[in-house]
């Protein structure tokens, strides 16, 4: 990758030598280089984002397409390779005389005219070119061209393969020149100061760059998903195209522009890298309905075969866990009603007999040695299948992980047994009333009074209060503490002590939750769990497993409500979302492309945890929580909107059984469990370098 930067650094000085001479000239180097010729899917796909970096049109995607086609001509293929037949691939009908919107179209020799249903290509020579002034940069052209050099028949299944790897192009092309806006943007965003400090301390700033980073890491997942299905036997790769493609599409010009927001002025002039970077982006996205697709929108391939969305597991393993989990589920799925009031004890015992609770664990803990990507597998299935056992899986990440890495030897005799069989019941005490998000900031102490701890204070808005056995408490044990984070302790205590106290309220969902007051709560110190003052590492140590199951729950569900919504169009296309390009249908498409890009990201967060890099891991969970909560939120709302009054309703006889409202109301608690998104935002910004 170093090699081709550098040649792009070298040959295309944007904005100076953005002509079709330096085009040409790049042309011939990248041939040299192999460019064209031995590059496999992957490594072209890689090519087309380093143009993108560099605001730079070359065709590299068209190559490879065509020599893809053009296996019967040996003679063409050597000379693509060679760089001596400079080619564009031109979807239209094989009689056409004429080409317009050539990207490089001024330095192009030749022409495969593809006819978009398959059928007789041809390779054409261009016989004269005449630049198309406008967005693109340089300009495109309307090729006029000769006869037929090369003929070549091509199957509908070769077309459509053809067609799909040129829009992917185009969408990593676009997607890669707004990650280089973005990323100067950020780095501006460091140095830049105004009101005597650095403008990515600002709080809209700190919003939009996290909002751009979340968008670009789904784009970037979902190019590669596609790239990798189409470069295996995996199934469904033109679907992933297009949900790539479609997520582009809608990202990548407000990408662009929100960077330009950050940059200011700065950016505005063409002394700056930004504004050929935005024609990049813009014309790109631009040439895509030129470039039709060859099953029709995602919607519209959907409705239309029995394609559901594609898996998102990133190992055999976690697939295998994932046809076990599914097996298991289908035996013990429920009611979105029953799946709200909470766990059912005959379906918690028969997947502690699986041994599915602290699978993660190591043996020597009772676990079974299984990766995250198995976990949150399991997880995806429970919640899609509403398996009532949410609760005891919680307690594995909340409670379970602390309590094997910190934990007593006594500690972990006591708690992770009955965590592995399920019957640990716990709430989490972490909210008070005036420290929800920002919990350094709680208030609830816990004092040494010789061999116990008394604990003084008011804990909000505890699910499960009222029904748990435990209490997972974030306390106060230094008053003084500098940073405040360095005073916290974490306590396991048990909800009946003497001094608690509880007061239940329904929230929107229907799901209880309790401020419980703690008044003089005597504990033994054999409930701390981890050192004295050190609760925040015990905290944040065992975030990105908090996070992935807080997303993993919600992504789960938003899959199974899109399923639901799937089958009730499926049964009535023309009464739900109506015929091919109608708003109805590019809802639909918008959902598909972002319940994936939020399961996506939620195992590539998976990923970078098990690679123990502690830094991207909690940038990916924070980013994964934050895109399935809108996901969540937005998907209930276009719910009702495609399918009507029917889904505001929660009795068994309309689509989706009632999981459609129930889903709207828990949306609300998804971008504020956790901490909201809001605060998830600042910190993604935090992490990316800007405060």
């Amino acid at each position: 990758m170093d090699e081709i930067t550098e040649l792009l650094t070298r040959q295309w000085h944007f904005p100076d030598l953005a002509d079709e001479a330096a085009l040409a000239r790049l042309w011939r180097l990248a041939a040299d280089r192999g460019w064209f010729g031995r590059a496999g899917l992957a490594d072209t796909v890689a090519l087309v984002r380093a143009t993108g970096a560099a605001a730079c049109p070359l065709p590299v995607m068209d190559a490879f397409v065509a020599a893809d086609l053009l296996t019967q001509a040996p003679k063409t293929v050597a000379g693509i390779a060679a760089g001596d037949v400079r080619i564009l691939v031109a979807p239209s009908d094989p009689a056409a005389e004429t080409v317009r919107f050539a990207e490089g179209g001024m330095a192009a020799s030749h022409v495969l005219v593809l006819p978009p249903a398959g059928g007789r290509a041809t390779v054409r020579a261009v016989e004269f070119a005449v630049p198309q002034p406008g967005l693109a940069s340089p300009a495109w052209a309307r090729l006029h061209l000769g006869g037929p050099e090369t003929v070549v028949d091509v199957g509908p299944e070769r077309a459509a393969r053809a067609l799909s790897l040129l829009r992917l192009g185009l969408a990593a092309r676009a997607m890669a020149a707004a990650r280089r806006t973005h990323d100067q943007s950020v780095a501006h965003a460091k140095v830049r100061r105004q009101f005597g400090r650095p403008i990515g301390g600002f709080g809209a700033v700190q919003q939009r760059t996290a909002t751009r980073e979340i968008e670009l890491v789904a784009g970037e997942l979902l190019i590669e998903d596609a790239v990798r299905r189409h470069g295996t036997d995996a199934p469904d790769p033109v679907l992933a195209t297009e949900l790539a493609v479609s997520h582009a599409a809608a990202v990548a010009p407000r990408i662009q522009v929100s960077a330009h927001h950050t940059l200011g002025a700065g950016g505005y002039f063409e002394g700056h890298d930004a504004p050929w970077l935005f024609r990049r982006v813009h014309a790109d996205i631009a040439l895509l309905p030129s470039c039709p697709p060859p099953h029709g929108t995602v919607a519209d391939i959907m409705i239309g075969t029995t394609a559901g969305l594609p898996s998102v597991d990133a190992t055999v393993r976690a697939a295998a866990m994932r046809e076990e989990a599914r097996a298991f589920c289908a035996g013990h799925r429920t009611s979105a009603r029953l799946f709200a009031k909470g766990d059912d004890p005959a379906v918690v015992a028969a997947m502690a007999e699986r041994k599915w609770f602290g699978m993660t664990w190591t043996a020597a803990d009772g676990g079974r040695d299984a990766t995250l990507g198995e976990q949150i597998a399991l997880q995806d299935e429970t919640a899609y299948h509403q398996v009532p056992a949410a609760l005891a899986m919680a307690a594995v990440s909340v409670v379970g992980a602390p309590v094997v890495k910190y934990g007593t030897a006594e500690q972990k005799e006591r708690y992770l047994p009955r965590i592995r069989d399920g019957r640990l019941t716990f709430c989490l005490g972490y909210s008070e009333p005036e420290a929800g998000s920002d919990l350094a900031s709680l208030t609830t102490t816990a004092v040494r009074d010789g061999d116990d701890w008394v604990i003084n204070g008011t804990k909000s808005w505890i699910s499960n209060a009222h029904t748990a056995e435990y209490i997972w408490l974030a306390v106060r044990t230094d008053v003084d503490a500098k940073p405040p984070m360095a005073g916290i302790s974490m306590f396991m205590v048990p909800m009946d002590a003497e001094g608690i106290r509880t007061e239940p309220r329904q929230g929107l969902s229907g799901q209880i939750c309790s401020t419980v007051t703690f008044d003089g709560v005597r504990v033994s110190d054999s409930a701390r769990i981890g050192p004295v003052n050190r609760g925040w590492q015990v905290i944040t140590d065992t975030l990105t497993g908090e996070r992935l199951l807080l997303a993993g729950e919600i992504a789960g569900s938003s899959r199974r409500q899109f399923d639901e919504l799937l089958a009730a169009v499926r049964a009535d296309p023309d009464g739900t979302a109506g015929p091919s390009g109608s708003d109805k249908r590019a809802r639909l498409s918008g959902m598909a492309v972002q319940v994936h890009a939020a399961n996506l990201l939620l195992t590539e967060a998976a990923e970078r945890a098990e690679s123990g890099a502690v830094h991207t891991a909690r940038l990916a969970s924070a980013m994964a929580g934050v895109l399935a909560a809108e996901v969540a939120e937005q998907l209930s709302r276009d719910i009702l909107e495609i399918l009507g009054p029917a889904a505001a309703l929660g009795t068994p006889d309309v689509p989706g059984a009632g999981i459609f409202e129930l889903g709207l109301r828990l949306s609300v608690l998804a971008f504020l469990g956790g901490g909201t998104n809001d605060v998830q935002r600042g910190l993604i910004a935090r992490g990316l370098g800007l405060s």
